[in-house]
Order: C-alpha cells, then structure tokens, then sequence
C-alpha cells in the first residue's frame, strides 16, 4: 500500500479525463445521443426527479437553488429526497464538464459553472441537519459533482470563483466527512462518502491542505478492496454495483492525478468483481442480472466493464461493454481503447459454473448464450441492511426469462409486501410451521465441486432459523450441464412439525396439460413453469406422496405465484427430491422424464433416463453426506463415498463418463472402475480411445484404475510405464493429477 505523502499531484483536469485522453477521445466517433443529452441539459429550465417506491415526483427549477423541506413519505423516517436529487445535479454536471472538455465549447463550461457556484451557496450538501453526514449520499454526490465540475473548467474560472469553490468544496464536501474518519463500515453509503473524500481532496489538493482527508480516504478504499476478497458480506449486485462504480471512479482518478495505481490494479478489480458479474450475468444485451437480496433485474454495470475493460485489460469485460447497450454518456470509455472480446466461455476456459465461498453464492450454468441457463444459489453469511431472510435460496434463467424468480428489492413500508420482499416466504426457500428464517445470514456454502460435466453444492441454512430446525442442508447438483437435482434433508425439532418448500414464479404453472388455478391442489408431480418462449419441467421425485399447492401471498399479487410442497411425513428428518429441466424451448417441456427415485439405508438412489443423448444417468448421494457405502436400486453399481454419478452410454455400452466424491471406490456392471486407499475426488471421462482421469488428492494416496497391456499412459502430461498386469496402480501426491490412458488398437 501506497501513502499520500509520496503522491505528486498533476495538473488539471486530472478527476475525469487528462488532457492526453482527451485528444484521444476527440479523434474518435463520439455519440450523437450524448450531445442530444448535453444539449438537453445546457437548455431545460427545469427537470424532474422521481421517486418510484412513493410514487412521488419534484420538479426542480433553474436556476438551481437549495431543495426547500418536503413532508415526510407515508411510512418513513427521514426519507432521502436528497439522493435522487443529488444524483439528477451529479449526473449533469458529469455530462456537461464532459462535453465541455470535449468541445472546447464555452456554453457547456458556463452551465457548469452555473451550477457550481449555486451549490456554493448551499447551507449544507447534507439532507438532515440533526445528522449531518451520518447516513446519506446527498453529501457524496454533491461533492463528486462540485470536485468533477471544478476540476473540468479550472481553466475558465478566475481567482475569487477559484477559491469560492475549494471552499465550498472543502467546508460542504470534505469537513462533513470527517464524521467517519474512524468508521469502517463496508456499507455502501460509507464507501461512497470516502469516494467523494478522495476525490474531492484530489480536485483542490495542490491548492488547499486537505492530506488528512486523502490519507483517511486512501487507506479506507484500500482496505475495503482487501476485504472484499474474504469477507461474507454481499447486499446484491445492486449495492455492489453502486459502491464499486464510485471506487472505480476513484481508483481511476488517484492513478490519473498522481500515477499511482495500486487501487486500480488490485486483485479485486482484475478477477473477483469481473467473475460475479459475469457469473451472475443472465444476458449481457439486456444487462440481466441474478436479483438476489435488495437488488433489480436490470443493472447498468457498462461504466464498471468498461473500466475494467480499459483500464486493466480485461477482454471478457470487453465482450460485456460490447454487447450490452452501454450508456451512451459513457463516452470516454471507447472500445478502441479496450482489449479484443473474448467471450466468458473461452475465457474462463469453458468453466461455466462458478462458486463463491466467501459471500456464499454459486452460478450453475452452461454457458452464455442466448439459449443457455443459470440456476444461481445463495447460501451466505452476508447480514446487512440489505440482505433478506432468504437462505438456501435459488433463481432460475433460461434462454433471456426469469422462470423462478425473486422479489428482489424490498418494499420498506411495513405491511403485506414488506413482509414478503424481506421475508422466507417470497424467497425459493422453505417455512417451518409457516413461520421463516429469523436470523439474517448465518448460513454457508459447506461443499462445492465443479467440472464440465458434474457440479454441486451444499447449502447450511440451519442457524438462520434460530432454533426452529435441527438442520437444513440443501444440495445443487448440476448435471452433464442438462438438468438440475435439489437434494433438501431437514432434521426437525418435533416429528409433527410441518416442512413447506415453496418455488416461486411469474410465469404460468401448468399440470396434466392445463394452467392451474390459484390454491388448486396439484396432483401431479411433474409441473411445467412455462414463460413466453422458454420453460422449466419440475419433477417432485421423492417422496412420491407430497402436499402440492399453488399459491399467492394476499398484498403482494404483483410478484406472482409458487408452488407450496409438503413432504407431508410426521417424520424427524425429512427429504425432498426435486428434479428440474430447464428448456430453451417450453414446448419441449411436455415430454415427460423417464426416472425413478429410491431412498435406503441412508442411501437416495436416482436413475434418470435421458432418450434424446442415448444414455441413462445413475447416481448415489449418501442423505446424511458423509462417506458410506453405498448401493443403486436400479442396477448394478456399488461406491463407497458421499456421491457419486454414472453416465452410461446405450451406444458404447459401457460408462462415458463417471464422478466419485469423496470416496474409495466405484463399481459399475461387476467391473472396477476405481479404488483408492484415502478418500479422494475424482472424474473420469471416455472416448472411444481414450480414457482420461481428473484426481483431487487431500494427502499422497495410491489409486488402481483398469488399464490394458497395449495402453499408452499419460500422467501430468508425461509418460508413464504400463505394468502391463491389466490393472493400473499409482501413488500419486496431494493435490491434483490428470491421468490420460490411450487405447493403441
């Protein structure tokens, strides 16, 4: 980490753009929408700001003068009317210091300087006086403003405006601020403020003493970059997405105005921010997002890609900048000045799914194009101001629609919809006894495996119910990147306590061939979710007798409907199977599913016939998921382990590909396909020349796999000497190992 007093500031503008980058940007094409923009700012006489969750609107007049009181909003304290308000004055001076720089054009750069000098006289950039900066943004936003306006038309202001405005700046923006100099909240408003700080320390530094607010600011913003790395905390992609757009804007400022680039540069920005996006993306040209915890389906990430894209590097950012319709105020930002596309399959080498520990969230998927899927899960420890009570809880995206769905931002004014938006019930999770989770977070991802054609997760929501459950683990697993199982184990605090797992949607429900009425009882155990083109087949394997509802929370119409599912068993521990297809196409929905599901000895044994691919999957998953002995109901297949997965092909006759995890051994048809002395993890995939092995070893540990006297084989790449006995015996070292065995005739 870098220290201020080693900084050299240079000279303006030096907040936004430098002068090389404008002649850079001058040279090229620039959008005629942003100076539609520009010129509609430069000529309104007023303009409104709009305030959706109150259904409120202002008008605010021109010349700019401070925002008179308004009453308060129907169910509110302090309502920040200053937020939107600051942002719409933020917004224009941004795009107006802009155009300015652009064009040299002096009736842009007069419109700044007109609104600079009205927020000089402002009493206060801070909405409520009985707390000065303490909780809101308007203080941010205003100082970004003033510092990004200063900054841009330094050079057409003379002395006396000079100094009014690194006062107002200093006395409005900075001074306020120092109300968190010892806070290191993640929250989003804390984050935002130090943004403000920095810059606005950085727009008059070389005029004004302001090193204490750059060094409190610096230190902050560095530190948060570490933490975002390892700590839990998420309040969705929207707040993320606000806080980082603004620490972006500061990363880039500090590098352009004294050459340091150490925030910039930081690992966050190069590979942690960049994989949830993506990962979480569900389609780039709609800028459609996973809506987990108070957060929209839609969000304008193209500045935060952009930077990514041009300032680091990044070509799968790149890809995003290009294919979403972009800000067009985003003008400095040019695909010019980015690296070539490269696609997230490519680039993250066909790794389609993604698990994220440290915030709990997961993104099972198969790729990202317009037909693909997403199942995203959330199983966190986050508890924020943000977060909702929706542990366990999953989202569903096939081909550009949303089929199982979120609420996703809260509605704050208590009554029906509060409770629903916040609470378990409007989440894909489960009720206990009707009643959800009590507790914000507490909950983890406990275990993950990834690979091209076998994932899974599990999810440990248990302490979020504060005591109303013994435990609840909820299993994702991903199939040959076709088909989902959801895998839930309850232990129960009283056998007669009633388990309710509910799958929301706002498309139509449809069972034995018909839509369903609202609190129809569903017979069927296969229903079809079923939006404009695509569709999602779920199918309620196990237990075979489950209390199947259609429902809809009273207050709350607006955010659709879900399937409430019982067990319905007056037993301690409950399971429920769900198996679920999603569909590009929802007509394909209608051809049922070939499978059978058995439970046993602890064992759940599920074999799923798949026609169309010639092959037949058979799986074991031990329910209390500790490495066991296990034995399939439908054929001839023996592991011990936690799981285990065959996918045996009609055409080969034989299994092309198979998963162990954690396990000793895997038996197929009377055939040995795998021991091992230690538990291991462990893949293995065919053609028809070659076998090759994926090995995850936890210490040194010796494996046997078949292997023929005439085989070649490969491990690590290098050659390895065939005992030529029929039998392949390796003592291999922790960590992980490819064995390749090639079939010579």
């Amino acid at each position: 980490m870098n220290h201020p007093n080693s900084w050299n500031v240079r000279n303006h503008p030096r907040i936004l753009f430098s002068e090389t980058e404008l002649k850079q940007v001058r040279d090229s094409q620039i959008s005629q929408e942003f100076f539609e923009q520009a010129n509609q700012f430069l000529t309104e006489t007023d303009f409104k700001v709009n305030y959706p969750s109150i259904q409120f609107q202002i008008t605010v007049t021109l010349p700019l003068v401070q925002l008179a009181p308004l009453p308060e909003a129907p169910g509110y304290v302090d309502f920040p009317y200053w937020t939107m308000y600051s942002r719409a004055i933020e917004e224009r001076i941004t795009v107006l210091s802009t155009a300015y720089a652009l064009t040299e054009d002096r009736k842009y750069g007069d419109k700044v300087k007109e609104y600079l000098l009205a927020l000089a006289k402002f009493t206060r950039w801070y909405e409520f006086p009985n707390r000065g900066a303490e909780g809101n943004l308007s203080n941010a936003h205003f100082t970004l403003a003033a510092a990004i306006g200063y900054d841009s038309i330094y050079s057409l202001l003379n002395e006396q405006e000079r100094n009014i405005l690194q006062q107002a700046i200093l006395a409005n923006g900075l001074q306020p601020f120092e109300i968190d100099f010892e806070n290191q909240d993640s929250h989003n408003i804390i984050a935002s403020k130090r943004v403000a700080m920095l810059i606005g320390a950085l727009s008059i530094a070389d005029e004004q003493d302001v090193g204490q607010y750059l060094s409190n600011a610096y230190e902050y913003l560095f530190a948060y970059l570490e933490d975002r790395l390892t700590s839990p905390e998420i309040e969705g992609l929207l707040y993320t997405s606000v806080a980082i757009r603004h620490i972006l804007m500061a990363a880039d400022a500090l590098n352009r105005a004294t050459g340091d680039a150490s925030l910039i540069g930081h690992d966050y920005f190069q590979t942690f921010l960049p994989e949830l996006f993506l990962y979480m993306l569900g389609n780039a040209k709609k800028q459609s997002f996973v809506n987990f915890s108070d957060s929209f389906y839609t969000l304008d990430i193209s500045y935060l890609m952009g930077m990514l894209a041009q300032r680091n590097l990044h070509p799968a950012a790149s890809w995003y900048f290009q294919q979403a319709k972009t800000n067009h105020s985003h003008v400095l930002l040019h695909p010019k000045r980015m690296p070539d596309p490269i696609a997230p399959g490519e680039f993250f080498n066909q790794q389609h799914s993604k698990v994220i520990p440290s915030i709990g969230w997961a993104a099972f998927r198969n790729g990202w194009d317009k037909e693909s899927h997403l199942l995203a899960f959330a199983s966190s420890g986050s508890a924020k101001g943000h977060n909702h009570y929706d542990q366990n809880n999953f989202v569903l995206h096939v081909h550009d629609e949303w089929l199982m769905t979120n609420p996703g931002y809260q509605d704050y004014v208590p009554g029906p919809r509060n409770t629903f938006t916040t609470g378990t019930v409007g989440h894909n999770a489960m009720l206990i006894n009707g009643g959800g989770q009590t507790e914000l977070g507490r909950s983890r991802i406990a275990d993950w495996y990834l690979s091209p054609s076998y994932d899974f997760c599990t999810g440990d929501a248990t302490d979020a119910y504060n005591g109303a459950v013994k435990q609840w683990k909820r299993a994702i697993l991903h199939i040959d990147q076709g088909y989902f199982l959801i895998v839930d184990r309850v232990g129960k605090i009283n056998p007669e306590d009633r388990v309710s797992f509910l799958f929301h949607t706002t498309s139509s429900v449809i069972a034995a061939g018909r839509q369903l009425e609202l609190n129809e009882s569903i017979d069927s155990n296969h229903v079809i979710i079923a939006g404009g083109q695509a569709g999602a087949s779920l199918y309620y394997c196990y237990p075979e007798q489950t209390k199947k509802t259609l429902e809809q929370f009273p207050g709350a119409e607006e955010y659709g409907t879900y399937i409430a599912v019982e067990p319905g068993g007056n037993l301690q521990e409950e399971f429920l199977v769900t198996l679920i297809v999603p569909h590009a196409d929802k007509r394909l929905a209608d051809k049922p599913l070939d499978y059978q599901v058995d439970r046993n000895y602890g064992t759940i044994s599920i074999k799923v016939d798949r026609e169309d691919y010639g092959v037949t999957d058979y799986l074991l998953f031990a329910d209390s998921q500790e490495s066991k002995q296990m034995t399939s109901e439908h054929t001839d297949f023996q592991v011990n382990g936690e799981q285990a997965w065959v996918c045996f092909n009609h055409s080969l006759q034989q299994p092309k590909k198979w998963v162990l995890i954690n396990g000793t051994r895997l038996d197929f048809d009377g055939k040995g396909y795998l021991r091992s002395d230690k538990n291991l993890t462990a893949r293995m995939e065919r053609d028809r020349q070659e076998r090759k092995y994926w090995l995850e070893l936890m210490e040194e540990t010796a494996i046997v796999i078949p292997c023929r006297e005439s085989d070649v084989v490969l491990v690590n790449n290098q050659r390895y000497e065939n005992s030529k006995t029929g039998i392949l015996e390796l003592v291999l070292p922790k960590g992980e190992t490819v064995v390749q065995v090639i079939q010579q005739d």
